[in-house]
């Protein structure tokens, strides 16, 4: 696993808007460690820390978001703000910025390129445990906790360094509205499958799903059990291994059972069951942190992920 970097600053979320309330923000460096003690537990799974160098960084921000959405993020104060002019398309802003938060997701980005680098040097699997969660960031808008897109970093990165077509499979309850438009802009060397809750929420009304014809969004009218969602990921997995290189996995822990941004019930065993169906690709596999904010849950769940790709620890 490859850890995101901490500088000792409160880099908590402020808020956040679900429909007509606001929340408070659950997305903080908690997290982070809640998930990296429960890989920790697994024999199988070495640390290292986030390498990537700023002028990476910076440039594959570059080619992800457009000038003014880094200038708009830049800008940030320490007092929260809302920017309406990156509200997502047709929708309200639902987040406040502040300087502390962007830099915070800047380390997001650095840690989803770090695991990428990790494949590319010939490592099979890499998991980036990071936060702010981004696949809500689009190329010029922000939502939901997303800043910054680490899921399309990581993509941008495997194709710089030899891994194209890439297939990107985002098992979040949330629909990614910011990882489709920056994989539409890929063209054929990416490939996005989405299994997500419904109703859609986080796109203008009337918008068709999927996006683009190279897109799969596959959307659960109600909570599925184990088995039905596990055959769905089958099958995203089983068309995305036919035509990829490698993968990236926008990993989302919000489906287990009292998440307080979810709606589903599932138990840790269920991402067991994720993590022997993409070991089962052959493929390298790099993991993105995506949500995820029942803190207990969170190394329950990324310890049996972890069992699942890689084995069950030995007695």
């Amino acid at each position: 696993m490859v850890e995101q970097r901490t500088n000792g600053l409160d880099t908590s979320s402020v808020w956040i808007r679900e429909g007509d309330a606001r929340l408070e923000g659950r997305d903080s460096d908690a997290r982070l460690a809640a998930l990296a003690l429960g890989l920790r537990r697994h024999f199988g799974v070495r640390a290292v820390d986030a390498a990537a160098g700023d002028e990476e960084v910076e440039r594959a921000l570059a080619a992800l978001h457009g000038p003014g959405h880094l200038a708009a993020l830049d800008a940030a104060g320490e007092e929260p703000t809302v920017l309406p002019d990156l509200a997502p398309p047709g929708l309200e802003p639902d987040i406040p910025v502040n300087a502390a938060l962007v830099a915070a997701a800047r380390e997001a980005v650095r840690t989803a390129l770090s695991a990428a680098n990790r494949l590319v040097a010939g490592d099979r699997y890499a998991y980036a445990v990071c936060r702010p969660p981004g696949h809500h960031a689009g190329p010029d808008f922000i939502g939901g906790y997303c800043y910054l897109n680490n899921a399309a970093a990581a993509v941008q990165a495997l194709r710089e360094g030899g891994f194209a077509p890439v297939g990107v499979l985002d098992l979040d309850l949330h629909y990614p509205n910011g990882t489709s438009e920056l994989v539409e802009r890929m063209g054929g060397e990416a490939t996005l499958h989405s299994l997500h809750a419904a109703p859609v929420t986080n796109v203008a009304a009337g918008t068709a799903l999927p996006r683009a014809p190279r897109e799969r969004a596959h959307a659960f009218a109600a909570a599925p059990d184990p088995v039905a969602y596990l055959a769905e990921v089958e099958a995203s997995l089983t068309e995305l291994a036919a035509g990829s290189a490698a993968l990236v996995v926008s990993l989302g822990y919000d489906t287990v059972d009292g998440d307080p941004h979810g709606s589903w019930h599932f138990g840790p065993e269920v991402f067991a069951g994720i993590g022997r169906l993409l070991a089962a690709t052959g493929l390298p596999v790099c993991v993105v942190q995506e949500g995820g904010y029942s803190l207990d849950a969170l190394a329950p769940c990324s310890h049996a992920f972890a069992a699942g790709l890689l084995g069950e620890d030995p007695v």
